[in-house]
């Protein structure tokens, strides 16, 4: 039977940890290595990691300075021995059959990652339901890549770090980047174009917890705009490997991207520095005269005049705002 390294960075998640630490020891699948990575959480994390090692022999635990999740990610995937690599966030929860399941699938499927679908919300004890017979679907790493700018939910899917069963050489020499908030936009699209084969599951084998105190569900900040260079690296990532169409997509999502976020900047900070690396950005990397296909509403007129003063486009929004009211 395959060892599998289930990875666990955990901090400040004392409240949930137990929840999710149970969800992975009480799988079906028993040959597990399982990784909690205390991130210098100053909570009960530490304490409650070390009982749980106690308890089961299959646990490690890695105490460290905190360096966020990346640093986490990075350390748990250097220091996994299985053949097959999870990762779960600390508030989150699985199936218990989820890492059976999955690892049968990758095995019979002979692919190189299993994704399965998830649930998100706000339950602290969602009823999964599996059912045999659900046809799998086997795709190539372009398509998956494909489906990263396919709408919220389904992008979440692709691009999330959790919900993921890998096989442990796809992050040959790929690290997480350390002090980023948006971590899995910068490695996922590595992790998929390596994979030739990708089994889907189209069920719900992952529960998705949304978090009120999390990162992500935070109000908006600077340390938000991290997906920003993440976005152009894709571009470029594209560009490498001659994925021209998925090139345009991503070039597509990086202007509309930087205009949204500028106004968000402007509207919500006010803050002037990150206004004018916005505009940098935006006219370091705009084609003149180009139109988005992604976006009708972007035509080139309207990303001309961004690039020419994004001042336009704000008062343009706010003058349609008005005529709608009216």
């Amino acid at each position: 039977m395959d060892l599998i390294t289930v990875i666990i960075p955990i901090y400040k998640a004392e409240e949930y940890l137990d929840r999710c630490i149970i969800s992975v020891v009480c799988q079906t699948y028993r040959n597990l290595e399982i990784i909690l990575i205390d991130d210098g959480s100053p909570d009960r994390c530490p304490e409650i990691c070390d009982k749980w090692a106690q308890k089961d022999s299959r646990i490690k635990v890695i105490h460290q300075v905190n360096k966020g999740i990346s640093g986490a990610r990075n350390i748990g995937i250097a220091n996994a021995n299985g053949k097959y690599i999870l990762m779960v966030d600390s508030d989150d929860y699985l199936y218990d059959g989820m890492i059976e399941v999955m690892h049968k699938t990758l095995v019979e499927e002979d692919t190189d990652l299993a994704i399965c679908d998830f649930q998100k919300g706000v339950e602290n004890s969602f009823q999964f339901t599996y059912c045999t017979g659900i046809p799998i679907e086997v795709i190539d790493g372009e398509t998956a890549l494909y489906r990263i700018y396919s709408g919220s939910d389904k992008a979440l899917q692709y691009v999330a770090p959790w919900g993921k069963l890998y096989k442990k050489e796809l992050f040959d020499k790929i690290q997480y980047p350390e002090g980023k908030i948006f971590e899995d936009i910068f490695v996922t699209h590595q992790i998929l174009f390596r994979c030739k084969k990708i089994a889907v599951i189209p069920q719900k084998l992952t529960y998705y917890f949304q978090n009120p105190t999390s990162i992500m569900n935070k109000e908006f900040h600077v340390g938000k705009l991290d997906y920003l260079p993440a976005l152009k690296q894709r571009i470029e990532f594209y560009h490498i490997h001659h994925l021209r169409e998925l090139e345009e997509i991503a070039y597509d999502e990086y202007l509309h991207a930087l205009i949204w976020e500028y106004s968000r900047v402007k509207g919500l900070l006010d803050d002037k520095a990150k206004m004018r690396y916005i505009v940098l950005c935006y006219r370091s990397i705009y084609k003149k005269g180009y139109a988005s296909k992604r976006y009708p509403n972007e035509n080139a007129f309207f990303l001309g005049a961004f690039n020419l003063n994004p001042e336009l486009i704000i008062l343009y929004w706010k003058i349609s705002a008005k005529l709608k009211n009216c």
